[in-house]
């Protein structure tokens, strides 16, 4: 069963550092230090094959089990993808601690047996060999409550499969639960989830050996915590199971009983899977306990989990508006416009009926300020730009002044002049003429539009603009510019 929310984009004001800096490192410790010890792996389990070492531990290994009534020690997540089938049978026997001290102390292949003498120095031999990896020396060992162990461990997988899937649903996550969070208490949530999702680990595989690793465990307590902050407001994701899949909106809270319930029935019935159940399970769990508390000591961020529910009221209010405007009602459209504009980030197409509204209306200064909001709208798309050209048009072909400061002209000018819109450029530069003092960069603004006006091969439009800066702007270092500009274009 897969369940992904997908329901806020990534925007610069809402980027995850915190998230992009935890997957860097899990990236970077797995390509960089863990990158050796696949090398070393390889070379111990050439040699161990060689010198038909399983041939001997492998049996002894099962007869063991069965003698001291151990479980088979698990392997890393995405171990069984990653390795050759040598190399897997070299990990059961390395990481099997009690199997291996055992071994190591002739207690398991004894001195009476006839294969002693054949295998006693080849294990010697292997033992000096073999290297302590770094993954070895900072994965979690199970029976062990070593808790430099556990916080190592979450940044430490077992394949390149694993670390996509882990980083895949870190990014997705990492997104909401940061946003909702901060910075501080998001990096404060996960590395104490991490930790909950381990303890419950050990707790549940105490007395086994073998050992984990991985950042599944933290990673599902932001899945934990993504649940109980959105509460039962509804949200937006994906689902597939089996063959069954869809987009879907329900209250985010509905998402804890099934992300839960799903790894406790694999823990329980699904125990060859060789998957972190148990600290999938711990980590939700442990998640979602911290997220209460936050909730509980209101330390959630509510402007960025209540902007999700305005978006999806706003469309729906927004719709019945443009109804109205369309037969003309307008006291009802701006009932239903006027909290929409009043959010922090109001879309586009609302501040345009919002405008509509307004010029069919005669309070200037209501429309003064609808036109203002539209021309300062930040970042605007290429679309989105040809509709406040023609606000701008509109507003200024009825007569109205422009509702902008000085500064804010030469903002929206320079604005255009960076989309290469030269044109609409020059209108707004030259509403600034006669102006005192000078707004500030309006000589260099007038220099940009000349440029780009000759990048354009408007060569008249050019020398326009050059003979305007050389008239109104003469001893500034624009001008003297101009000037050569002019002077090479002759020659």
């Amino acid at each position: 069963m897969l369940i992904v929310p997908l329901h806020r984009r990534l925007t610069a004001a809402n980027f995850p550092y915190v998230t992009a800096l935890l997957i860097a490192i899990n990236v970077l410790v797995f390509f960089g230090w863990q990158g050796d010890d696949e090398k070393a792996l390889a070379k111990a389990a050439d040699y161990y094959e060689q010198v038909q070492l399983a041939k001997y531990e492998l049996p002894a290994y099962q007869a063991w089990l069965q003698k001291s009534g151990q479980h088979e020690q698990t392997l890393p997540p995405g171990a069984a993808e990653h390795y050759t089938q040598a190399q897997l049978d070299l990990l059961i026997i390395q990481n099997a601690g009690k199997f291996l001290a055992d071994l190591r102390a002739d207690k398991v292949i004894t001195p009476d047996l006839p294969d002693y003498a054949a295998w006693r120095p080849l294990r010697s031999e292997f033992d000096r060999q073999w290297p302590l990896s770094f993954t070895e020396r900072h994965s979690m060992n199970f029976s062990e409550l070593d808790f430099g162990r556990m916080f190592s461990a979450m940044f430490l997988h077992g394949g390149l499969s694993h670390l996509f899937g882990n980083m895949l649903f870190l990014a997705f996550l990492g997104l909401l639960v940061e946003g909702a969070l901060g910075s501080s208490l998001f990096l404060a949530l996960y590395l104490l989830g991490g930790l909950g999702a381990q303890l419950f680990s050990l707790f549940w595989r105490w007395g086994e050996q073998g050992s984990a690793l991985g950042a599944s465990g933290a990673i599902a307590a932001l899945m934990g915590a993504y649940c109980v902050l959105w509460g039962m407001r509804k949200v937006r994701f994906f689902y597939w199971f089996f063959v069954v899949f869809d987009y879907v909106r329900a209250p985010a809270l509905w998402l804890l009983p099934f992300w839960l319930g799903w790894q406790v029935l694999n823990l329980l019935f699904n125990k060859e899977a060789h998957v972190g159940f148990d600290a999938h399970a711990g980590g939700i769990a442990t998640g979602a306990l911290l997220a209460f508390v936050v909730v509980a000591l209101h330390r959630q961020r509510r402007d960025f989990l209540d902007d999700e529910e305005l978006a999806d009221d706003g469309q729906a209010a927004f719709q019945r508006a443009l109804v109205h405007l369309g037969k003309l009602e307008m006291p009802q459209a701006k009932a239903l416009l006027k909290p929409l504009i009043d959010t922090p980030n109001p879309a586009m197409p609302w501040l345009l009926a919002w405008y509509r509204c307004c010029r069919y209306q005669t309070d200037a200064t209501e429309l003064a300020g609808a036109a203002r909001r539209l021309l300062l709208y930040p970042a605007p798309t290429s679309s989105e730009r040809v509709e406040i050209r023609k606000v701008l048009d509109d507003y200024l072909n009825a007569g109205s002044p422009l509702p902008l400061s000085d500064d804010e002209v030469m903002q929206l000018a320079r604005r255009w002049l960076d989309a290469a819109v030269p044109d609409d450029s020059e209108r707004l530069l030259r509403s600034l003429a006669g102006r005192a003092p000078t707004p500030s960069g309006l000589p260099e603004a007038w220099l940009q539009l000349m440029r780009q006006r000759g990048e354009h091969n408007d060569r008249a439009g050019a020398k326009l603009a050059c003979s305007y800066i050389l008239e109104n702007f003469p001893g500034t270092t624009a001008a003297q510019k101009a000037q050569f500009l002019l002077a090479a274009e002759a020659s």
